[in-house]
This record gives C-alpha cells, structure tokens and sequence, in this order.
C-alpha cells in the first residue's frame, strides 16, 4: 500500500519550521550591519536624539533661569530697607517666601517699637503670605502665627494663650518653635501659680521634643528656680455643695 504523503507535510499555516532570512545581511560584517541598522532606523534615531537634546536643554534654561531670577529676587529682597519697601516687595512676590520674611520683618520692628497691635496684624500677614506646602515655608508661617499669638499676650488679649497651645501641639510645626512655644506657658502658668500646668508642659517639652532640644538648658534652668515643678502641688477637690 502506498505510503500516504500528506502525512509527512506539515498542516497548513503551521509555520514553525519557517525561518525568515533578511537577504540584505547574507555575508555581511560587522560594519555593514551597522551601516545597514542606520540606515533602517535613522529617522527614529534622530528624532529620539532631537527630543533628548531638546529636553536637557529646555531643562538647563530652566534651571539656569530660575536661578538668575532667584537670585535677583533675593537682592532686590536685601535692597528692602524700611516697612514701605517691604511691605512693597511682599504685594510685588505674593506666593514668595521672602514675601512672608519681608512681612515677618516689619512684624517686628512694629514689636520692637511697642506698637504690639500692629505688629499682631503683620504678623498675622505673614503667616496668610505663605504658599504651598514646602517644610520652609511651613516653618516662616508657623513663626508668625506663634509670635501672633505672643503680641497678642503682650496686649493682655484672651484668646492669646489659645494662639501659643496650637503651636505647642502641632506636631508639624520645628521642634526650636514648639519648644518655645511650651516653655512660654510653662511660665505663664507658673505667673499664675498653676505648678501642675506649669510641669506638664515642662515634661512635654522632653517627651515630644528631640532629645537635647535647643530649650534643654532653659527648661533646665526654669525647673532648678521652681522646686514646685519637680513635685507640683496638687489641686484639692472641690467641696460639695453646702460645705
């Protein structure tokens, strides 16, 4: 019986025995191959090469650019001598840190000159003159809220004492701007002879601050002249009504 050749074929579209031979690269060397991959690919490797080019270029403008303008912007800072060109500089650069610094300066100086309501409002400009959520700026608008709250004590306002716990307790906020921050009230409460306030915020400057934290030695000092924080006299119940 015949042997049945249809048998020895592979089945249709079966291409697995197929091998595809790029006639161009029969007897080619190394230098032809190349020759021969440039010339197929070029107009993808140029336009690739173009885009990178263009992006590190587009890149070092930018950077150089900010730069430059950066560093005009810090001497036209510097340049700012009085509250009118500061003030004038912080509407020119709202959004800029050295905006909330310029506004921050002139809290200041109204500080230093007594005018402690002005300066409350200042600095309450300051701290609205920071924008985006960058660690430094974050620390220049915690600043001004704290000495906000600080001018405002000054003035015998309330609401002050509210102002100072709020940095105290933001856990965000530099551990330099909380330490102050605790260390004031622990004073403010000793002024009101309450030792038990008084020790919980000398004890949360340890505990939430860094150890060896630049109020170390103050809160040190503050303890040793105040034996009563050590061992804080407690608060006696109330009596009840009628007694």
């Amino acid at each position: 019986m015949p042997e049945d050749s249809s048998n020895k074929q592979p089945p249709a579209g079966d291409d697995r025995n197929l091998v595809v031979v790029d006639e161009d690269f029969v007897n080619a060397d190394t230098e032809d191959r190349l020759w021969l991959f440039w010339e197929r690919n070029k107009d993808i490797i140029v336009k690739g090469t173009f885009g990178v080019v263009v992006g590190i270029l587009a890149f070092l403008a930018y950077f150089f650019w900010n730069e430059g303008r950066r560093e005009a912007l810090g001497e036209e800072f510097t340049a700012c001598q009085d509250e009118a060109a500061r003030r004038a500089f912080a509407t020119r650069h709202a959004g800029e840190p050295l905006a909330a610094i310029a506004l921050t300066d002139v809290a200041d100086d109204l500080k230093r000159a007594g005018k402690f309501a002005d300066a409350a409002k200042a600095y309450d400009a300051a701290g609205k003159a920071v924008v985006g959520d960058v660690k430094a700026a974050k620390a220049i608008a915690t600043r001004a809220r704290l000495y906000a709250a600080l001018t405002r004590q000054e003035l015998g306002q309330a609401d002050a004492e509210a102002g100072i716990v709020a940095v105290a307790e933001d856990n965000s906020a530099p551990d330099t701007l909380r330490g102050y921050a605790m260390y004031v009230l622990a004073n403010l409460a000793l002024a009101k002879g309450d030792s038990a306030t008084a020790a919980k915020w000398v004890n949360l400057m340890d505990k939430r601050l860094k150890p060896n934290h630049v109020w170390a030695s103050d809160k040190s000092w503050l303890v040793r002249s105040e034996p009563s924080l050590l061992t804080p006299v407690s608060v006696p119940p109330a009596l009840p009504a009628g007694k």
